[in-house]
């Protein structure tokens, strides 16, 4: 009852599941985890076949429950980071240092290297470091694109900030001040351009209406497919 067996879903991919005998069940039922791991909980009175039927009448729900799974977190610096807005390739390299040094994060502009001093297992350091350095990155890049684009399509904006925010993009308050997530620097150039333009629109129309939308439009007339990209990333 230990084996692995394989249901085929709706995509015509396969996916791997186990048979989990249990004399309290009392009927057959279907357990799949945050890991993807699925198994199939199965009464004592119950065949195999019986369960083998089952899960696969369950297949478009399997399917469903499976594109909804968080992406799994990664638990060590990554080895490279890659900032599509600049086509940049950015290699990472790590050094254990003794519990006593200072952690610390050391840029090589000319081989595009990210030197951090500490271990690979400590993603939450390594982050917060690369989370500063890409603030101070953006603030410069982001201010010079944001400006093309306002004096490109006459808008007016105040100050621009520049954050890390989990769930958004970008925001314009009614200042006409305009906030930034640092992360945009990890989207294609266009995607990025749309972002700017929505929170630029707001300076004007600080809603999401049918006029606003008509105004992003005329800046960026593909702006639906832009925005549809965007809703593909999650947070980073």
């Amino acid at each position: 009852m230990n084996d692995v067996f394989l249901i085929n879903l709706p995509s015509g991919k396969d996916h791997y599941y186990t048979l989990k005998p249990s004399r309290r069940a009392k009927y057959i039922r279907i357990k799949l985890n945050n890991q993807g791991e699925l198994s199939v909980i199965l009464p004592y009175r119950s065949s195999a076949k019986q369960a083998h039927r089952f899960v696969q009448s369950k297949s478009a729900w399997v399917a469903k429950q499976l594109s909804q799974l968080p992406e799994p977190r990664h638990t060590q610096v990554p080895h490279q980071v890659d900032l599509a807005l600049l086509d940049e390739r950015w290699l990472v390299k790590t050094a254990s240092e003794q519990e006593s040094s200072a952690l610390s994060l050391e840029i090589d502009k000319e081989q595009k290297v990210i030197n951090f001093s500490g271990d690979e297992q400590q993603l939450d350091d390594f982050n917060h470091l690369l989370e500063k350095w890409l603030k101070q990155k953006a603030r410069i890049i982001f201010n010079e694109m944001l400006e093309a684009l306002a004096e490109q399509h006459g808008f007016h904006f105040n100050r621009i900030s520049i954050r890390a925010q989990k769930t958004r993009w970008g925001s314009c308050s009614s200042s006409k001040n305009i906030s930034l997530n640092c992360k945009l620097l990890f989207m294609p150039k266009k995607v990025v351009e749309y972002v700017m333009i929505h929170e630029l629109c707001h300076t004007i129309q600080m809603n999401h209406s049918s006029k606003f939308w008509r105004l992003v439009e005329d800046c960026d007339p593909d702006f639906q497919a832009h925005r549809a990209v965007l809703k593909k990333f999650k947070s980073l």
